[in-house]
């Protein structure tokens, strides 16, 4: 196998990564507050994620001869990404942001690879577009992470008050 097959493997996992971001990110809108500031900022993220799945898409469409193949065959879901999707089924806010911060982490570490896989097969463009996601995977992280207090709270004062009134 050669650096550039590897890259290209890596390109094709991070694509797929990518959709099934957008698909988490579309799930986790329908079931939170758009006002509260978790649903604000993965409103936000999930155009981020819509303009880096593109990006990512470029690069790959340069550097694979049989893109339309890829099309079709965008199985490739990581270990990470589809806990995060088995935990949206749960209604609680604070359990979506977990997921989405831990898909946003796996996020960081796969482009964080990806540019090490870039530098070795000398794409100097692919390197400068995943330097800019990785930054704004970082920036997103610390977001999320600081909104993981308030969807706690908000869980756990919806657990309660449901809690008590079905004691009522």
């Amino acid at each position: 196998m050669t650096r550039e097959s590897v890259y290209l493997d890596w390109l094709r996992d991070a694509h797929a990564m990518e959709k099934h971001g957008e698909t988490l990110l579309k799930q986790a809108m329908e079931r939170l507050d758009s006002d509260s500031s978790i649903g604000s900022h993965i409103a936000h993220y999930l155009a981020q994620s819509r303009a880096q799945q593109l990006q990512v898409k470029e690069v790959l469409k340069c550097h694979d001869d049989s893109w339309s193949a890829l099309k079709e065959a965008l199985g490739r879901l990581s270990v990470v990404g589809q806990a995060a999707s088995d935990l949206l089924r749960v209604e609680q806010d604070a359990r979506m942001a977990v997921s989405v911060y831990v898909f946003c982490s796996y996020k960081v570490a796969t482009y964080t690879t990806l540019i090490a896989a870039a530098r070795q097969a000398d794409d100097r463009e692919g390197v400068d577009i995943f330097q800019r996601i990785l930054q704004q995977e970082g920036k997103m992280a610390a977001r999320l992470l600081a909104d993981l207090p308030e969807a706690a709270n908000q869980s756990i004062d919806s657990l309660a008050e449901s809690e008590a009134s079905s004691a009522v």
